[in-house]
């Protein structure tokens, strides 16, 4: 039984494989979907880098936070389509440099609470600065109309071009953003969608590695009451249809899904190819099959065979070749007899081959 197990086993974690790399594969595709983006979440979600410790030469593309204590002057207002409003300010960057950052309405009144405050101390009117504004996101190149205003304020402060040059980064600290202005709560979602792809991916193949699957099957053989000798005997000596299917004696092996099933001989009443077309944009894609296979003791599905039709058809003819208890094929009339009037149903085949074979 060990053995028979153990093959199941390593179909099942065939069966898995296809599927853990698909998932992989649409959770690295999501993930580059947001580039940089992506890895600045992790930086983000860490604290990212003090803003005063980044060299100018490592400053673009960089997730950074900082305690701004002082402002100097707010140098720019800018308005989105939806009402949204960014200030930008100028802050301290190092010992004697500049930097912008931009701040949305929820913390401008606090940053010009701290400008008013610096101002103070600058003038001699203030010992110190007690008030701090929190912000932390992605650092980028100013644009066109960006720079202009910051280099506009720094020209009003009567800096010339070269000390601006040396003082004067011409990076903005966008206070809650990623790079290339992803939507957060974009970058959030597909983040976590793609993790939980890739855990899911990877549960699956360990899964599969270690038998999760065979529960099925398992219970199966339980319930069948057949010792174990007979069930590897029977395995052993199956009919073999396609890649995955084993029709025995007493069993018909399914290792085509991921958790493998052994569906008992005898307790099939009724089998039948059953064809699913499949539509996109309503033009017609091409069609699955399956064969479904019901139960002689109660109305229910036991079984469900996907495969392609060629092994479909195998499947089906070899019933109807070696189980003269079986009804092989499907109408509207088998389907009311079976669900509405099951005896009749099973006195089709069912009956008189229990009467014949001792079923």
């Amino acid at each position: 039984m060990e053995e028979l197990l153990k093959e199941m086993k390593k179909r099942s974690v065939g069966n898995v494989m296809p599927i853990s790399l698909i998932l992989l594969v649409a959770a690295i595709v999501m993930l580059a979907i947001n580039g940089s983006a992506t890895l600045q979440l992790f930086a983000y979600l860490t604290g990212g880098k003090n803003l005063d410790s980044i060299p100018k030469s490592e400053m673009y593309d960089v997730i950074a936070s900082s305690e701004i204590n002082a402002v100097y002057d707010c140098f720019a207002e800018y308005e989105t389509s939806s009402g949204q409003i960014y200030d930008y300010y100028v802050i301290p960057y190092g010992e004697e440099g500049f930097i912008a950052v931009r701040v949305d309405e929820s913390k401008i009144d606090q940053m010009d609470s701290i400008c008013d405050d610096t101002w103070e101390v600058l003038l001699g009117n203030s010992k110190s600065l007690t008030k701090t504004v929190s912000v932390k996101g992605n650092v980028r190149v100013m644009d066109g109309d960006e720079l202009y205003y910051y280099k506009d304020w720094f020209h009003a402060m009567e800096y010339s071009d070269e000390e601006m040059s040396e003082y004067a980064l011409n990076y903005v600290l966008e206070d809650g953003a990623f790079a290339n202005s992803i939507s957060p709560m974009r970058l959030y979602i597909m983040t976590a969608i793609s993790l939980i792809l890739i855990i899911v991916a990877i549960f699956m193949v360990i899964k599969a590695a270690l038998g999760g699957y065979l529960k099925e099957i398992r219970k199966d053989f339980e319930q069948s009451g057949l010792p174990e000798s007979q069930i590897v005997s029977d395995y052993q000596s199956a009919n073999v249809i396609g890649k995955n299917i084993r029709i025995g004696r007493l069993f018909t092996y399914n290792a085509v899904p991921t958790s493998p099933r052994a569906y008992l001989n005898k307790n099939m009443a009724w089998a039948y190819l059953y064809r699913t077309k499949h539509y996109r944009n309503g033009l017609y894609t091409g069609s699955s099959y399956n064969v479904l296979i019901f139960e002689a003791n109660g109305t229910k599905q036991i079984g469900d065979i996907a495969v392609k039709k060629k092994v479909s058809e195998q499947i089906l003819e070899y019933y109807a070749n070696n189980f003269p208890h079986m009804v092989v094929g499907y109408s509207d009339d088998l389907k009311r007899l079976y669900h509405n009037d099951h005896n009749a149903f099973l006195a089709l085949r069912y009956q008189q081959a229990q009467d014949t074979m001792g079923l």
